[in-house]
């Protein structure tokens, strides 16, 4: 089988034409990521098929940190939008900027009919033309792009329908009722979106996008990823001994506990010298696993 995206024989990129964005801390979780056979064949899937990549799954469990690792890898642009329930259909396109087109009017330098200082590009309009995306590397400009959309059953029901026509002909009404089009030199770009699936979306709109649900890890997963994230820190001893009580307490608990909270906690007990025979772990776990029912959303 030809893979178009093959995680195993793809280089790591430089970190001067790296589009992954900044996260709030300093974690290496958007530049490591273990890529399972399900995974992959999606990935291809989606990218031969010029469909919408729709990745569910509990919270925690890599949904996210799945498109800018396969930018990353595959040398594409990247972009990406975390929907809101205040998130309309437009904002995943363009944004008239309103305050400013007054200001200027009001300081008598308002520009004329179709000037862009008055749009701010989406993140689908910056996918489908690069010349939209001013801060666009070099090295990037003429490759195409994987852009996120996280969360799309946070926002009304109308928002992934209205997003049918722009993915399926790659093309939608811009600002002065122009249309805009993918640039020839651009290609389709991998829409990746994500969901919790705390909301139903429509049939229409599942039918449209290949479709992907991440599984609440077990041991041997955690351990792998434990591998892969902690490199010279990865202590055995301690990841067993979390593996464990992680996998027992999760048939208990609900939600399940997430591959996050099992970074953070291996994070925390490095961070405070904690291992096996540390009798201390245990409490560090405790505080760092999610317990009964509550909201979880923080976690995607």
């Amino acid at each position: 089988m030809i893979k178009l995206f093959d995680p195993a024989g793809e280089s790591e990129r430089t970190a001067e034409v790296t589009r992954v964005p900044p996260r709030d801390t300093a974690r290496l979780d958007d530049e490591v990521y273990l890529f399972d056979d399900r995974t992959v064949l999606a990935v291809n899937v989606a990218l031969a098929s010029g469909r919408p990549l729709l990745v569910l799954g509990p919270p925690g469990s890599g949904k996210s940190t799945l498109a800018p690792n396969v930018a990353r890898l595959m040398r594409l642009r990247y972009y990406a939008e975390v929907v809101t329930a205040r998130t309309e259909p437009h904002d995943l396109l363009w944004r008239e900027e309103a305050f400013r087109q007054l200001n200027d009017a009001t300081l008598g330098r308002l520009k004329g009919s179709g000037s862009r200082s008055y749009v701010r590009p989406g993140p689908l309009w910056k996918a489908l033309d690069p010349a939209m995306d001013e801060h666009c590397p070099p090295a990037l400009r003429d490759r195409p792009a994987v852009v996120l959309i996280d969360e799309i059953d946070k926002a009304d029901p109308d928002v992934p329908d209205a997003l049918l026509d722009p993915l399926n002909n790659l093309r939608f009404m811009g600002p002065d009722r122009r249309m805009v089009t993918a640039a020839e030199s651009a290609g389709a770009p991998l829409v990746v979106i994500t969901s919790n699936e705390e909301r139903e979306l429509s049939a229409a709109f599942l039918r449209r996008c290949i479709l992907l649900k991440l599984e609440s890890p077990d041991r041997e997963h955690l351990l792998k990823v434990a591998r892969l994230h902690m490199g010279d820190d990865y202590d055995e001893a301690l990841t067993l001994e979390l593996a464990e009580m992680f996998e027992s307490e999760s048939v208990a608990a609900r939600p399940a506990a997430s591959t996050a909270e099992f970074l953070d906690t291996l994070r925390a007990c490095h961070q405070m010298a904690l291992t096996a025979d540390s009798p201390e772990w245990r409490a560090v776990a405790e505080l760092a696993m999610v317990k009964g029912t509550p909201d979880t959303s923080a976690y995607a």
